[in-house]
C-alpha cells in the first residue's frame, strides 16, 4: 500500500502529532500516541500518531515541530517511516535561538524576562519527544511568545533510566534543562545558509592565504595582545568579474563556521540626506551585535560603489558615504570580533584613504585561472553531468584561455542545453560530448573580453591554410608557440620568452594571416588595435588606451597583442622638438613593453596570486616567488610594410626581440598557395606547377585574387560550370597583375636589420 506523507497542520496547536485515518491506523497496527520518525528527503521529524477526521485513507498528515533542521519544506512524498521507543529524559543541554538580536545580551545577563530561561525552555519542551541534534520550532508555543524564543536546539540529552534502550526521550517537568549558548535568529539563519556554500574551484592558493588572514585574528587573539600587534581590520579582495570573489568568501565563512553579513554597495544608498550614513551605521551596529555571538565577517560586495574615489565623483552623497565608512572602520575596537572584507573589480575606483594600513590592511588579488585551474573548475562543474566516456576536459581547458569561473560554469550549462536540444525529439538519454563543449565555446565569450578595447573575433586559421613560408612559420612558432608549449625547456636554458616580434615585408605577403594562425594554434587571447582606434582628439586619451589594452592583455594572459600597420600608429621621433600625439603613443608603448606601466599587483597569470600590501609570517615565502609583475606572457606582434618609418628605440632587442622578413613567395610556395586556394575545386587541364612558374612577383594576396578571377571567368561562360580550366587562368592573368617589382623587393632586402634576429 502506497502511503502519502503530507506536510499539513491538522490544527494550529503547539504539538508534534501526526494524524491518520481510522482505516490506516488499524491496518498499520498503531496505538494512540505511538512515537514515529518520518523522513522526507534529508529531513527527519518526530511525531506521535493520532486518528484524525477528514484525513484521506492513504495519507499521513505530519507535523514539523521537532526536526533535524529548522528549515521548512514544501509537501512531498516519502516512503521512509519507522516507529521509535521513547523513555523519560533526565537532563537536556540546549542552545536557545532568540527572535530579537537585541535580546541576546539581556538573556546572557539573565535580565528580565530572561531571569529564568531554563525553566521557560522546560515549559516549552514539556510533553515533547526529542533526540540529540533535533531542533524544536517554538513559533506556536505560548511560552516562547512571551520571551521571543524562535528555536531550541537539543545539543545533548540523557535518559532517566540508564538500563533501558530508547530511540528518543520524552520530556516532563522533572527534567533538568541546561543552557549551552544563546544566539539570535539572524545568526542561526546565516549559519544554516552557510552550510550549503559550495567550494569554488581553482583558487586553493588564495583560499589558504585568505583563511590565514581571516582566522588568525579570531583564533590567536591572545597572541596578538601579547605581541602588542593589532590584527587586521579589513581585507580588500580584488579581481575581474566572475573570478570567484563572492563565492570564496561564502565558502570560507561556511567552512570555518563564521557568520557572514553580506551587503551590496548600491543597496545602502538613499536619496534623502543622511539616510545613507544612517544605513551604514545600522549595518555596523548590527554586525557588532552579531559578533558577540561568534566570529563575524562583514562582506561589502562592489565596495567601489560604497567608497568611490573622492574628487572624481560629483555626488556629494557618495563622498559622505565614503567619509562615514572610513569613520566606522576607524571606530572598530580591538575586542570587536568581526572583520570587514570588501570585493571589487575596479580597485582604481576605490578611495585611496580606504586602502591604507589600519583600514583595509591587506589586499588579495584573484587573477583569471590558468590551464590547471580551468581544468579543476571544469571537473567540478561536470561532476553531476551525464557525459560520454571520451570527454577530454583537458582539451576544453586549453581552448578556454581567458575564461573565469563564471564563464566556465556558463560554458558547461550551454553544453548541457545543446545536448538537451539534440535529444528533445528522439527521446534518448542526454549525454554531453566533446562536440557540445566545442560548440558552446563559440557562443560563450570570456567576460574579460566583453566591451574591451582591442578584442576582435578571430577567424580560426591553421598553419596548413598558409602555403609556403616554412622558415617564417618556424621562426614565428619559436617566438609564440615554444614559450607556451615548452616552458620547462626555456627555464632549463635560462631563456626569457620574447617580448615582441616584428613581421615586415611587402604588402599582401600574409603577415596578418600568419599572426592569426599563431594565435589559433596556441589558443591564446588575441587582441588587436589600429591607428583608427588609438587616435583621439582628447589629450592623453590615446596613451590611456594603450595602457588599458596592455592591462587587458595581462589579465587575459597568455595573450598576443597585434599591432597591424604599426608604422601608421607610431613613427620615428622628430628632431624638431615638436612632440605630437604619435611620440606620446610611442613613449606609452615603450613603457608598457618594458614593464614600467605594469600596475601594482597586476599578475600575468593565476599562479601569481599574492599578497599585495602588508605581510603575514605564514606566507612571506609564498609571496616572495611572485613579487615581480611583468609581461612575460604578453607577446606584442607588429606588422609593417614600412619598417624604415619605425623608431630605432622600438627595434632594439628586449622590445622587438625577433624581426622576421616575410618576403614574396618563391615557385614552391606559390604552388602551395595555389593548391590551398583551389582546394575542393574542379580543375580541367590546369597544371598548378606551370601556373606557379608564370606568376613571378605575385604575392599571396595576388594569387588569391587570381584564383577568384579565374573562377569568375568560368561562371561568366556558364553558370552551371563545375570546373576551372587553364584558359580561365590565362584570362585571369591578363587582368590580375603582380603587385611587386624587383625594385620593391630590393628596398626591403637592403634594410639594415634584414638579417633575422
Amino acid at each position: 500500500m502506497h502511503i502519502q506523507v503530507i506536510d499539513q497542520d491538522y490544527d494550529d496547536g503547539f504539538h508534534q502529532k501526526c494524524f491518520v485515518s481510522c482505516e490506516l491506523f488499524n491496518s498499520l497496527s498503531f496505538f494512540v500516541g505511538q512515537v514515529v520518525e518520518i523522513q522526507t528527503g534529508a529531513k527527519r521529524y518526530i511525531n506521535s500518531v493520532w486518528v484524525g477526521r477528514a484525513v484521506p485513507s492513504d495519507a499521513i498528515y505530519f507535523n514539523k515541530q521537532v526536526s533535524l533542521t529548522a528549515e521548512n519544506h514544501d509537501s512531498h512524498t516519502t516512503n521512509i517511516f519507522k516507529t521509535l521507543t521513547p523513555t523519560k529524559a533526565n537532563r537536556i543541554t540546549v542552545d536557545v535561538i532568540l527572535t530579537n538580536i537585541n535580546d541576546v545580551e539581556k538573556a546572557k545577563k539573565c535580565v528580565s524576562p530572561f531571569d529564568d530561561l531554563p525553566k521557560t525552555c522546560l515549559n516549552i519542551l514539556n510533553h515533547l519527544y526529542l533526540a540529540n541534534n533535533y531542533v524544536v520550532n517554538c513559533s506556536k508555543s505560548k511560552y516562547s511568545s512571551m520571551v521571543g524564543i524562535a528555536y531550541i536546539i537539543i545539543q545533548d540529552a540523557s535518559q532517566r533510566n540508564s538500563g533501558t534502550t530508547a530511540d528518543c526521550l520524552s520530556v516532563d517537568m522533572k527534567c533538568i534543562v541546561k543552557i549551552n549558548t544563546i544566539h539570535s535568529l539572524e545568526w542561526f539563519n546565516q549559519i544554516n545558509r552557510n552550510i550549503s556554500a559550495p567550494k569554488p574551484g581553482g583558487i586553493d592558493f588564495v583560499l589558504s592565504m585568505l583563511k590565514d588572514l581571516v582566522c588568525l585574528p579570531f583564533t590567536q587573539r591572545e597572541n596578538f595582545a601579547v605581541l602588542g600587534v593589532k590584527p587586521p581590520r579589513g581585507i580588500l579582495l580584488r579581481g575581474p568579474p566572475g573570478c570567484g570573489k563572492t563565492s570564496l568568501v561564502r565558502y570560507l565563512a561556511a567552512s570555518e563556521n563564521i557568520l557572514l553579513v553580506s551587503i551590496n554597495g548600491p543597496e545602502i544608498f538613499d536619496s534623502l540626506p543622511g539616510e545613507t550614513e544612517s544605513n551604514l551605521r545600522k549595518i555596523f551596529e548590527k554586525t557588532k551585535l552579531l559578533s558577540q555571538e561568534g566570529p563575524c565577517i562583514l562582506f561589502v560586495d562592489e565596495i567601489d560603489s560604497v567608497c568611490p574615489r573622492r574628487g572624481v565623483s560629483s555626488s556629494t552623497n557618495a563622498s559622505r558615504a565614503t567619509a562615514q565608512f572610513l569613520d566606522l572602520l576607524d571606530g572598530m575596537d580591538f575586542d570587536d570580533d568581526f572583520l570587514v572584507i570588501g570585493a571589487t573589480n575596479r580597485p582604481s575606483a576605490v578611495d585611496q584613504a580606504l586602502r591604507r594600513p589600519g583600514r583595509l590592511d591587506r589586499e588579495v588579488l584573484i587573477s583569471p585561472p590558468d590551464l590547471h585551474q580551468r581544468l579543476e573548475i571544469l571537473h567540478m562543474n561536470v561532476t553531476s553531468f551525464p557525459v560520454v566516456g571520451d570527454l577530454d576536459l583537458a582539451a576544453i581547458a586549453t581552448i578556454t584561455n581567458g575564461y573565469v569561473g563564471a564563464d566556465l560554469k556558463a560554458l558547461c550549462q550551454e553544453a548541457s542545453y545543446l545536448a538537451m536540444a539534440e535529444c528533445k525529439d528522439s527521446g534518448e538519454n542526454v549525454l554531453i560530448n566533446q562536440e557540445h563543449f566545442i560548440r558552446a565555446s563559440r557562443q560563450i565569450r570570456p567576460s574579460l573580453q566583453k566591451g574591451a578595447e582591442g578584442v576582435v573575433d578571430v577567424r580560426p586559421v591553421s598553419w596548413g591554410d598558409i602555403g609556403g613560408l616554412h622558415e617564417v612559420k618556424r621562426q614565428l612558432q619559436q617566438a609564440v608557440e615554444w614559450p607556451l608549449k615548452h616552458p620547462e625547456a626555456f627555464k632549463r636554458m635560462g631563456l626569457s620568452p620574447p617580448r615582441g616580434v616584428l613581421l615586415y615585408g611587402p604588402p599582401g605577403c600574409c603577415k596578418t594571416t600568419l599572426v592569426r594562425a599563431a594565435a589559433t594554434s596556441c589558443h591564446v587571447t588575441f587582441l588587436s588595435i589600429s591607428g583608427a582606434q588609438l587616435y583621439s582628439p582628447y589629450v592623453g586619451d590615446s596613451e590611456r588606451l594603450i595602457s588599458e589594452v596592455f592591462h587587458k592583455a595581462r589579465a587575459c594572459a597568455p595573450s598576443i597583442l597585434f599591432l597591424d600597420e604599426i608604422d601608421s600608429i607610431i613613427g620615428k621621433r622628430s628632431e624638431t622638438g615638436n612632440h605630437g600625439v604619435g611620440e606620446r603613443i610611442l613613449s606609452a608603448l615603450l613603457n608598457e613593453m618594458d614593464g614600467i606601466g605594469v600596475r601594482l599587483g597586476e599578475a600575468s597569470g593565476s599562479a601569481k596570486q599574492k599578497l599585495l600590501e602588508g605581510s603575514s609570517q605564514g606566507f612571506i615565502e609564498k609571496s616572495q616567488t611572485t613579487e615581480e609583475a611583468d609581461n612575460k606572457q604578453v607577446l606584442v606582434v607588429a606588422a609593417s610594410n614600412r619598417p624604415d618609418m619605425l623608431d630605432e628605440a622600438l627595434m632594439r632587442p628586449g622590445r622587438m626581440d625577433r624581426v622576421i622578413y616575410v618576403g614574396p613567395p618563391d615557385v614552391v610556395a606559390r604552388h602551395q598557395i595555389l593548391s590551398v586556394y583551389t582546394r575542393g575545386w574542379g580543375l580541367s587541364d590546369v597544371t598548378l606547377g606551370q601556373l606557379a612558374q608564370e606568376t613571378d612577383m605575385y604575392t599571396g594576396a595576388d594569387l588569391e585574387s587570381l584564383c577568384r578571377e579565374a573562377a569568375l571567368c568560368a561562371l561568366t561562360e556558364n553558370l552551371e560550370a563545375a570546373a576551372v580550366s587553364h584558359d580561365h587562368f590565362r584570362r585571369a592573368l591578363t587582368s590580375v597583375r603582380p603587385s611587386l617589382t624587383q625594385e620593391i623587393i630590393c628596398q626591403y632586402t637592403s634594410l639594415a636589420f634584414h638579417a633575422v634576429r
